[in-house]
């Protein structure tokens, strides 16, 4: 797995072209996303595949824990 982070904004387009793994901002949640395309007589359809990758998920809340952000940040009064 790589360590890339690459940060994307609403409404951008993203290539699912490769497996990749999706990152919640503020739980430090980890997928893997894996895609398809399913050929039928009404159409093509894309299926989506997200396994939750918890070694990953870890090492992402160790790192929201130790700079206080996301899910461990103070909460606002």
């Amino acid at each position: 797995m790589s360590n890339i982070v690459i940060i994307r904004f609403d409404n951008e387009w993203v290539d699912v072209s490769m497996e990749r793994s999706v990152q919640c901002c503020d739980c430090g949640l980890v997928h893997t996303e894996d895609y398809r395309i399913i050929e039928s007589e009404t159409g093509d359809h894309i299926i989506r595949q997200a396994v939750r990758d918890n070694r990953a998920t870890a090492a992402r809340r160790r790192s929201l824990r130790a700079r206080k952000e996301g899910i461990f940040a103070k909460k606002r009064k």
